[in-house]
């Protein structure tokens, strides 16, 4: 816990400048949170651009940050927003952010959790984020500026790292209390999914039907907005399968099962799963709060408050940040039109637009975006041409039909966040169904947070207005009907998260992932024994989609060549994969020396994998020590220092 420690100061340097700009209510401190944990991640990017990282001068960047902001504050020329907020307020909104733990609780309990003889298990899907996001940090607690490739050692990394800085300072530069990596990504896990939770709150309570029909949005979003897990019991019902076969389906991807057709993960996800797209959408949805009312006429604080969190968020994911802030251009365009608002009210907002375009800049200097432009392709492709309509209600059906009909005027509750939620689902869609990635899915992901949070503001307008009405029962019977049919998914999910007892395979992986007590006697040998930027290589080609990321994950060293599903694909990953499995199974121990001196290989890996797959080539290794000196071994592994 010593970690969560350096979680809040890391986060308290934006607790004056939040406070100052949205006032002491939650808003305020939830804002200051979030400032105040990505400028300390853009304050340890700096330590690291400067080429002097050491604790002292990260300890040293802290405290002027800390006096940069607090001196922001100070100077912030406009009063605090106003908002009316009471005690029931607070209640209401502490019980919805409790949600997030709640959720997460399980599944979070036994990722990595041990068995009694020492192995340790990874349940699926952790095994494409959680492992990733540990090789990620570990690499960036190596200090380099551009980080290199974990997976591509001779290349630098082109991902959006900045959510990672933190932990990888801390875990690098801090206590030896506060090492273990994986306990630090789980406290930043929990506390970003907090602060998510209460940003798609806020957002929602600014549509102005009250904390109540907020927290019912809120809950209905979060807990019941996709209908797959009903559906997948239908079927398996109808076909008169028993329903534990739940426990061997991606339950919230039904609609690429079924259909091939796109998919959208829901909140949960985002909080178990990558929490660093929920720190940017947290930061832009905070962003969009002051002017959710307001809209076009929004005064100049509101206009520089929302362009100060939409461009952090840009640093944290440029294409969410980009994407919110594209919304928030809709929609003050489309609300100048509506009001017959003048030019020059519409002008002012382009200051709002100025820290987004900054941050997008800082990005392509410092190299995340790589080549991912190109990857980039426009129309209705791929998977959103399969089943388009099926596939949208089947993900978002009973959130979204019923907040249809917060488009209908209600003189009781304001346009304006009606007016920014349609214009946020004109994005997402837009996103969703005519843009596409390498990654096919990619996109899909994040055009889908986007429509949930703006769902959650168009269900507040229709609970509110129900409420309003006193109509209790009807709200009650539609928030009943609404979570019988999302909840299965939600449920049947995060008990799969927890799964780790399922050792079947899945669609080309594990289910669970496993690590022996001699692989992990073996990762503890190289942690300790090998320089921290030795280049440690397995055969990445036989291990498929299970075991992808094991040396850069848990033995925290680099590999020549691997074969990443997190990041953009390469045909260079394949073309030195290649090379390395022609290193393990030559049979020829100098014409695989040779490959791996080529390859800048460090020690080689050798555990039951490549023994099944390369007898002749493991046994041409281990007869060669003039080429491959062992320097460890035991029951399963044997490690070998290229000379």
């Amino acid at each position: 816990m010593t970690y969560l420690l350096f979680w809040v100061a890391a986060a308290a340097p934006g607790l004056p400048l939040g406070l100052r700009v949205f006032g002491s209510k939650p808003l305020g401190w939830v804002a200051g949170l979030a400032i105040g944990y990505t400028t300390s991640c853009l304050v340890g990017w700096a330590v690291l651009a400067l080429g002097a990282p050491s604790g002292l001068a990260f300890a040293g960047a802290w405290v002027a940050e800390c006096v940069a902001l607090w001196a922001g504050a100070r100077l912030w020329p406009w009063a605090p927003l106003a908002h009316a907020w009471s005690r029931s307020d607070t209640q209401i909104f502490v019980a919805v952010v409790l949600l997030a733990p709640l959720l997460m609780a399980a599944p979070y309990r036994n990722l990595g959790a041990a068995d009694g003889s020492g192995t340790r298990y990874y349940r699926a899907y952790f095994t494409a984020d959680f492992v990733w996001h540990t090789a990620l940090t570990s690499e960036l607690g190596r200090f380099d500026m551009p980080p290199r490739n974990p997976y591509m050692a001779a290349e630098p990394l082109h991902y959006y790292w900045t959510y990672f800085l933190v932990p990888a300072v801390v875990t690098s530069a801090g206590p030896a209390n506060a090492v273990d990596v994986e306990s630090a990504l789980k406290i930043n896990a929990f506390c970003t999914a907090a602060i998510l939770m209460a940003s798609i709150f806020l957002l929602a309570w600014s549509a102005g039907a009250g904390s109540v029909a907020a927290a019912i949005a809120v809950a209905l979003v979060v807990l019941a907005a996709s209908a797959e897990g009903l559906i997948a019991i239908w079927d398996l019902v109808a076909r008169g399968a028993p329903l534990a076969r739940l426990r061997d389906l991606n339950i919230d991807a039904i609609t690429a099962w079924k259909y091939q057709g796109l998919r959208i993960d829901g909140v949960h996800r985002t909080m178990l799963y990558t929490p660093q797209h929920g720190l940017s959408c947290a930061l832009a949805l905070l962003g969009l709060v002051p002017v959710a009312q307001a809209g076009v006429r929004a005064p100049i604080n509101h206009i520089a408050a929302a362009g100060l969190l939409l461009g952090l968020s840009t640093t944290v994911n440029p294409f969410l940040g980009a994407a919110f802030s594209l919304i928030y251009g809709l929609f003050i365009v489309a609300d100048a039109v509506c009001s017959r608002a003048p030019v020059t009210a519409l002008l002012r907002h382009v200051w709002a637009a100025v820290p987004p375009v900054l941050a997008v800049l800082w990005g392509m200097a410092n190299q995340m975006s790589g080549d991912a432009g190109s990857a980039l392709t426009f129309g209705l492709a791929g998977f959103a041409r399969n089943a388009p309509i099926v596939t949208l209600l089947m993900s978002l059906g009973p959130a979204l039909l019923p907040a249809l009909v917060a488009f209908i005027p209600d003189r009781r509750l304001p346009t304006v966040p009606v007016l920014l939620a349609a214009s946020g689902l004109f994005v997402g869609l837009g996103l969703l169904y005519f843009v596409m990635l390498s990654d096919r899915s990619w996109v899909g992901f994040r055009a889908g947070q986007i429509l949930l949070a703006m769902l959650t503001v168009l269900l507040a307008n229709v609970f509110g207005r129900l409420i309003l009405r006193r109509r209790y029962i009807t709200a009650t019977a539609l928030t009943v009907l609404i979570l019988a049919i999302g909840s299965p998914t939600v449920l049947i999910d995060l008990r799969n998260a927890s799964d780790i007892a399922n050792r079947s395979m899945g669609p080309g992986f594990p289910w669970t992932l496993t690590i022996s007590p001699a692989q992990l006697e073996a990762i503890s040998w190289v942690r300790r024994a090998t320089p921290r930027t030795a280049v440690v290589q397995m055969d990445p080609m036989i291990r498929g989609r299970g075991h992808w990321s094991f040396i850069p994950t848990f033995a925290q060293r680099r590999m020549a060549a691997g074969l990443p599903i997190s990041l953009l694909p390469d045909p260079a990953y394949a073309d030195l994969s290649r090379q390395v499995r022609e290193l393990y199974r030559s049979g020829d121990a100098s014409r695989a020396h040779e490959l791996a001196r080529k390859l800048r290989i460090g020690y080689l890996w050798i555990d039951d994998n490549e023994r099944r797959a390369y007898p002749d080539g493991v046994a041409a290794i281990d007869a060669a020590p003039a080429y491959f000196k062992p320097v460890f071994r035991n029951s399963e592994v044997a490690v070998y220092q290229v000379r």
